[in-house]
């Protein structure tokens, strides 16, 4: 057996087999559970009534999705002889999608880890375990609430101009998907602020001064992600985003106080000062004061 090359050293021939390879494992993963989906009893009993009620994964979980999210009195309809057909391959690929989330993850572990120096691993796997727990909470967030209060709000308006609750079955699954997809979209979105004040791309400051732009451009993109999910969805998505940025600045300032003293320790380093001028008690920078503008303790 060939004894595995670290990714430090590798070639780049090396890097694009081992990246053929890693893609080859995730692709034979996503088929395996799309066929599940697709095929796969739910329940398995050998019987002739198991033959007539015959009913795949797929079937089962979309099911138990209508069951919580679809608003009494509404009523799914197929407008085109394939729409059925559609939406079980559709459905079968989302939901293979998910079921083989973890494998693919694990692949992309497998092989960005071993090209990263301990500091890198010590700064990105924090902001990645927060980014799937987030994106998690928003997906359970827009099945759980966010999804059934839109058919419930979009049911009113049906009500209004008297017209029947009969909804294409495509476009019922489809919305379903985008919102919570989206939520959990919009859920991650502290963790991308928060990396970019990290890494000194982007500054509080800014963020801050451009509040009304960022929550505006926010609406548009909840608007356009959710096309079918009404007024009452986009404004729940933006009441939930602002939430969201207005925690992660928060956060941000630490880290950004952080990598500023680090930065002013360095120049003060190169500039030739036997020792930083920084408070001796909290380490902020004093910038020639006696008293610590953080603490108010005196230096001398």
């Amino acid at each position: 057996m060939r004894k595995r090359v670290d990714m430090k050293e590798m070639t780049l021939l090396e890097h694009l087999r081992e990246l053929k390879d890693r893609v080859k494992v995730s692709l034979i993963a996503v088929i395996i559970s799309t066929l599940a989906m697709l095929v796969f009893p739910a329940e398995f009993n050998l019987s002739w009534e198991f033959i007539y009620a015959y009913k795949p994964l797929v079937s089962v979980i979309l099911d138990i999705v209508r069951e919580q999210v679809m608003p009494e009195g509404m009523v799914l309809i197929g407008l085109t002889i394939t729409k059925p057909l559609e939406l079980y391959f559709i459905a079968s690929l989302v939901f293979g999608l998910i079921f083989s989330s973890p494998v693919i993850g694990y692949e992309i572990y497998k092989y960005v880890d071993p090209a990263l120096y301990p500091h890198e691993r010590r700064m990105i796997y924090p902001f990645l375990t927060a980014f799937i727990g987030l994106f998690t909470s928003g997906v359970i967030f827009g099945y759980l609430v966010l999804a059934p209060f839109t058919f419930r709000a979009m049911k009113i308006f049906f009500d209004l101009v008297g017209a029947a609750l009969y909804v294409d079955i495509m476009d019922f699954y489809t919305t379903v998907f985008i919102v919570v997809i989206a939520t959990g979209v919009v859920f991650t979105s502290p963790v991308i602020l928060v990396l970019l004040v990290r890494v000194g791309l982007l500054s509080t400051k800014t963020i801050t001064k451009n509040r009304k732009w960022i929550y505006g451009i926010g609406y548009i993109v909840a608007a356009l992600i959710t096309p079918d999910g009404g007024l009452f969805t986009n404004i729940i998505l933006l009441a939930v985003f602002a939430a969201l940025i207005e925690s992660a600045v928060f956060i941000a300032r630490r880290y950004e106080k952080e990598r500023e003293k680090e930065e002013y320790i360095e120049e003060s380093k190169v500039s030739g000062q036997s020792r930083p001028d920084v408070c001796k008690y909290c380490g902020e920078p004093l910038k020639g004061r006696i008293f610590c503008p953080a603490c108010g303790k005196s230096q001398i």
